[in-house]
């Protein structure tokens, strides 16, 4: 398409001058700031005084100065051409140099001439071409800016060594900087005042990102392209309201989509291609993976990296007999979507048997009670998500105050804490579970023939509702045309409370990995075998105002609320107060409808808390609660990993202990325990 912005059709370029004009590659998608600039200065080219000659662009890096500069080059038709700032630039760097020459026969008798060398400035401002200032900004010295300044004058002149060079009808002169960087000091007011169009570079919108990330890498998974770039979007927004100096910007998309589409996982990528360019202080990258995990943006980026519609182009045949391993055949055409199934040539057989006696059909739309379970039909939106969040964490301090009344802890002040994930603790709870896992599925298997009791396998057939459709009975004049899943005739027999000291003392000789190691491992078995499961931290102490600290990473009260991977925030603060954290998760296991009920204590000292809760008070008080829930079907069990165990087995009693000699196998054992009970 014929270039609509050219400024002076009739002029002729020297084949130097064509070579610098810029040429658009076929990745560049043109900005509605581009297309602004360039109608504002067309409008304005022969208007006089009015003519837009001074350009100012101030933004982030990687906001797209420098690309916008360019195709200002290939709109207007003319050559472009850069000078970088420096700290130290000296009029000679804006004016030329005069350097000495010497003869070209080596005859050192003659004598030594001298010939000046105008600079890029002032090549471009008097042969017409477009000439980017990058960061005039850091630029110490004051003369050279006053010389920077009269070089943008609109009618303006420099005085060189040897002439006076005026200024070519057709310089533009675009000013690129940055917004508040390291080194870098507020534009000098004569030169802002010279810009006649200046442009706030921000990061485009979303739409426009994708755009721009699906020509410069190839991505064609709009998903993918959506979700990164808003998380690139919410990086840079958290960075700037926490004052991190660092930015999330175009270049940091484009390198992040690029390294996921060669093999990288999705969120190493983006700790190496985003948040380390931003900051790599520990708090400052612990705020950015805060604000990623309230915006629901980890759950997002681990869905983007589960799809498997990576595969480009390639087919998947999926075998029906024989080995499982997926083959691919060669690319398919451009109109094929990215990922097609089909039957392999091998393949043998079809599949005939009842989908209705499968066991994955079976358990599908129903609650363990037998009733239907309705699917939303969107998501939870962000700000939805958060304020359920909001309504359970207050309701567990309503509830966790009303447990202990009554008792020597009605009046510490308690606070119920609902910590949140971050990437890094995903990266960590991954790694801890890729050596649990082969262990805990192991004893899953040997423990389902224990829980079948517990799982419907009858559908009650000829109903009036239900969740499969029979069409052979449409015709049937009583409409009973669904089958629905009868519900199990016993309760689940167990529920866990694993409860975790968090004191400070758990920190040493490697007790809070082993802590993690036993929290990953139980949610993990307790999950899979379909128990009602507890996990909760406490510590005491942790000011005036907050005596006692709960922490409740996972609770079977709100199932869709809990976050595994915020198990990883288990650590070490302060005093422990061990009698008011037993009874709290006694009381819930009370509530609870299974028959079993086993409360893990996983400790490695005995309880001290201010002002006076030590010594024989403390263990009074462990001992009296319990005596109290063990008569009300507690089963109570110390896992002792710290040096207090022989105090810790007296408080328990021998039946209810359990010595965790080597940390290692605490996972392993807990599970274990946990099996025996169902």
């Amino acid at each position: 398409m014929e270039n609509r912005w050219i400024l002076s059709p009739a002029r002729q370029l020297t084949e130097e001058e064509t070579s610098l004009v810029w040429q658009k590659p076929a990745t560049h998608i043109e900005s509605e700031a581009e297309r602004r600039i360039s109608a504002e200065v067309y409008r304005n080219w022969t208007r006089g005084e009015m003519k837009l000659t001074t350009i100012l662009l101030e933004g982030d890096a990687g906001s797209g100065k420098t690309q916008l500069a360019k195709a200002l080059s290939a709109n207007f038709g003319l050559p472009y051409t850069k000078v970088t700032c420096f700290a130290d630039m000296d009029k000679s760097d804006i004016l030329g140099s005069i350097l000495p020459v010497l003869p070209e026969d080596g005859n050192k008798a003659e004598a030594v001439t001298y010939n000046y060398y105008p600079s890029e400035i002032v090549q471009a401002y008097e042969k017409g071409w477009l000439l980017e200032i990058q960061e005039p900004t850091v630029i110490r010295d004051a003369a050279v800016l006053m010389a920077l300044n009269s070089a943008l004058e609109p009618e303006g002149s420099i005085n060189l060594p040897t002439r006076i060079a005026h200024r070519h009808p057709d310089f533009i002169a675009v000013i690129t900087t940055n917004r508040g960087y390291n080194g870098c000091r507020p534009l000098n007011e004569a030169l802002r005042d010279r810009v006649q169009h200046s442009e706030k570079m921000d990061l485009p919108a979303v739409e426009v990102m994708m755009e721009r990330g699906l020509a410069k890498t190839g991505c064609t998974d709009q998903e993918l392209l959506l979700t990164f770039a808003r998380a690139i979007v919410l990086l840079d927004q958290t960075a700037k309201a926490n004052a991190i100096k660092g930015v999330a910007g175009m270049r940091s998309y484009f390198f992040w989509v690029d390294a996921v589409l060669q093999g990288s996982k999705t969120v190493e990528a983006l700790y190496h291609k985003v948040i380390y360019k931003i900051t790599t202080d520990p708090d400052e990258i612990l705020i950015l993976e805060q604000a990623l995990a309230k915006q629901g943006m980890l759950a997002a980026l681990e869905k983007v990296s589960q799809q498997s519609g990576r595969a480009q182009g390639e087919i998947m045949e999926i075998h029906a007999e024989g080995t499982m391993d997926a083959q691919f055949s060669a690319p398919a055409p451009d109109d094929m979507p990215a990922v097609a199934l089909r039957k392999s040539a091998d393949s043998e057989g079809h599949a005939n048997d009842d989908g209705e006696n499968t066991s994955s059909t079976q358990s599908s739309d129903q609650g363990e009670n037998g009733n239907p379970i309705y699917h939303e039909l969107q998501p939870t939106s962000p700000e939805e998500l958060e304020r359920q969040k909001r309504d359970f964490r207050k309701h567990l301090n309503q509830q966790a105050r009303e447990m202990v009344k009554g008792s020597c802890h009605e009046k510490v002040n308690l606070i119920v804490h609902r910590p949140e994930a971050t990437l890094a603790h995903r990266r960590e709870y991954e790694q801890i579970a890729s050596g649990l896992l082969p262990v805990i599925r192991e004893l899953v298997r040997k423990t389902a023939p224990l829980l079948e009791h517990e799982v419907a396998t009858e559908f009650g057939k000829s109903r009036l509702y239900g969740t499969k459709f029979h069409a052979e009975k449409l015709a049937s004049p009583d409409f009973r045309c669904f089958s629905q899943k009868c519900p199990p005739n016993e309760e689940p027999s167990l529920a866990v409370a694993l409860r975790i000291d968090e004191s400070a003392s758990m920190s040493a000789f490697g007790r809070l990995t082993a802590a993690k190691q036993a929290a990953v491992a139980v949610y993990e078995f307790c999950t899979s075998c379909g128990i009602p499961t507890l996990i909760y931290g406490d510590t005491a102490d942790r000011s005036p105002l907050e005596r006692m600290s709960l922490y409740s990473y996972i609770d079977y009260e709100n199932p869709s609320l809990n976050d595994k991977y915020s198990l990883m925030a288990i650590q070490g603060h302060s005093n422990n107060r061990d009698g008011m954290a037993l009874r709290i998760l006694s009381e819930k296991l009370l509530q609870a409808p299974q028959k079993t009920k086993l409360l893990i204590s996983i400790s490695d000292g005995q309880p001290k808390a201010l002002p006076d809760y030590t010594g024989e008070v403390a263990l009074a008080d462990m001992k009296e609660v319990i005596r109290d829930y063990s008569r009300q079907g507690i089963v109570f069990l110390a896992a002792a990993i710290g040096q207090d165990k022989e105090t810790l087995c007296d408080i328990y009693g021998p039946e209810r202990y359990l010595d965790i000699t080597d940390l290692r196998q605490l996972p392993a054992r807990l599970v274990q325990v946990i099996a025996k009970y169902l």
